[in-house]
């Protein structure tokens, strides 16, 4: 997300919540992976940006995600993510859309019939019945998921009226998403996450 800003350890673990013991063990990993460079300073970046995120790509694993898949009636994709983001929003729910409906909301990537919102906790059966949403894996055009992580939110921003994760984040999901997930990939890949200096 600051691809040249160079970050302290202790940084690193409050930007991530995690504590300052487990953020050295994965630095010092990444660091024998050679996927960073410590700096005269005692800061640390990435060596290759692009390297970083196909080695993360590689060991990212989505279905460690609690996903419920369900379905909720909708004449389109774009009109299924409106509904149910304007739903969440009702019931103050915090969000973050991911996938291949958070590709569209970047950039329009391309249509899409399932999707996927990041929530921070299991919807009660209140809101699922407010959203209109049938726990059904059989033809399920959503999905509704609680991350095993809270990073997942981490970035996350509004982009054309709907609540999504960060670029990287998308990208890392939408290789575990159906339908034309892989090529939208590349795509937004190509288009937010070319590394520019400045970004």
């Amino acid at each position: 997300m600051h691809p040249d800003r160079p970050f302290t350890q202790r940084e690193l673990a409050r930007a991530t919540g995690t504590d300052e013991g487990y953020t050295s063990r994965v630095v010092a990993r990444l660091d024998d992976e050679g996927l960073i460079v410590r700096n005269d300073t005692g800061t640390i970046q990435p060596r290759d940006l692009d390297l970083l995120l196909d080695a993360w790509r590689e060991v990212y694993d989505f279905t460690k995600h609690h996903v419920l898949r369900g379905h909720v009636a909708a004449r389109s994709g774009d009109a299924l993510l409106r509904q149910l983001c304007d739903g969440l929003n009702r019931a103050s729910i915090p969000y973050a859309a991911t996938g291949l409906s958070a590709a569209w909301s970047l950039g329009r990537f391309a249509g899409f019939r399932t999707v996927s919102v990041y929530l921070q906790q299991e919807p009660s059966s209140d809101v699922a019945t407010a959203l209109s949403f049938r726990e059904d894996a059989r033809g399920a055009n959503v999905w509704l998921v609680v991350p095993n992580d809270e990073g997942v939110f981490h970035g996350a921003s509004t982009w054309n009226g709907i609540h999504c994760v960060h670029p990287v984040q998308a990208y890392l999901d939408l290789h575990a998403h159906p339908e034309r997930a892989r090529d939208v990939a590349r795509e937004l890949r190509s288009e937010h996450l070319h590394w520019r200096a400045g970004d």
